[in-house]
């Protein structure tokens, strides 16, 4: 799999696809923020994706922001699954009511 970055919409906003090969399996936007700083929103992914491949989708988009020098990934959860699979993926919760998670970029360790 591998992200493919559409052209820049309004307001810092980016789209980006989710491709296997050259199908498409997915897709969301980056939000900036303020600088160096991203939330995830409106990712979608096909039906046939298992819950392996959507954890590959969370580390696949992790990789992608390393490699965009964003320090901090948010993501707004609005389910106790998404909960547990931000937490696999090293996010943290930074506010319980508004369920906003937080991965923490660690520039020093590009792959």
């Amino acid at each position: 799999m591998h992200i493919e970055k559409l052209k820049l919409k309004q307001g810092g906003e980016c789209g980006y696809l989710i491709k296997k090969d050259d199908q498409e399996v997915g897709s969301f936007i980056l939000a900036e923020q303020e600088k160096g700083v991203s939330r995830l929103r409106q990712l979608h992914v096909a039906g046939d994706v298992s819950k392996a491949g959507i954890l590959y989708v969370f580390e696949l988009i992790q990789d992608y922001v390393k490699e965009e020098d964003v320090h901090e990934l948010q993501v707004e959860s609005h389910s106790k699954d998404l909960n547990h699979l931000l937490a696999h993926q090293q996010f943290e919760c930074n506010d319980e009511k508004g369920q906003l998670w937080i991965y923490k970029v660690n520039n020093d360790q590009r792959g």
